[in-house]
């Protein structure tokens, strides 16, 4: 499968709305932050195809690594951004987006309710790379004596509410501005 312009002009502008989101609202803890990129994640497995979502978020985390300040937190980009505690989480993104839009494409007359599920299991599973991620920079690069319920407190518990909630937003956005239902 080749990236058509159109795909091109997609994949960059699920980017550029990542890219825009991080600008605008990042704040909170230095370790996890807030952060909208949950939102957007949902919002390009509903919307794009999963080309579009794996290149989309290939450049995103491209353009961070290269310098450019994209990311949420400090010092915002770089090569040493790899050593970040969060970055697993964009692996995440990186790796789900394109399994969760191949779904929704494959079930494109699915029920309200069926999708609804799959958002919620998309913004779910990023949690799984992203706190064994968390765990493994702050354990053996940080060389911090934690546990792994320390890190469900700090990655996990302050936000899963938050994205479930960024998660149903999208949803509904996404449910009324295109058609995921059959007709």
């Amino acid at each position: 499968m080749n990236l058509s312009p159109r795909n091109l002009v997609r994949s960059a502008f699920l980017c550029s709305i990542a890219v825009v989101t991080t600008q605008l609202i990042r704040f909170g803890s230095s370790i996890v932050p807030f952060s909208l990129l949950p939102g957007i994640y949902v919002l390009g497995t509903l919307v794009f195809t999963p080309l579009e979502n794996g290149f989309g978020w290939m450049v995103y985390i491209l353009l961070g690594l290269m310098g450019v300040p994209v990311f949420a937190i400090p010092p915002y980009g770089g090569p040493s951004y790899i050593l970040k505690p969060t970055f697993g989480f964009l692996l995440g993104y990186l790796f789900l987006s394109p399994l969760f839009s191949w779904i929704v494409q494959k079930r494109r007359k699915a029920s309200f309710y069926y999708i609804l599920f799959l958002s919620f299991a998309a913004v779910s599973l990023p949690y799984v790379p992203g706190l064994i991620y968390l765990w493994v920079i702050m354990k053996f690069v940080v060389q911090a004596q934690i546990s792994f319920g320390y890190i469900l407190k700090t990655g996990f518990f302050p936000f899963i509410g938050g994205d479930i909630l960024k998660a149903i937003v999208v949803f509904l956005i996404a449910w009324k501005a295109k058609p995921l239902q059959g007709k």
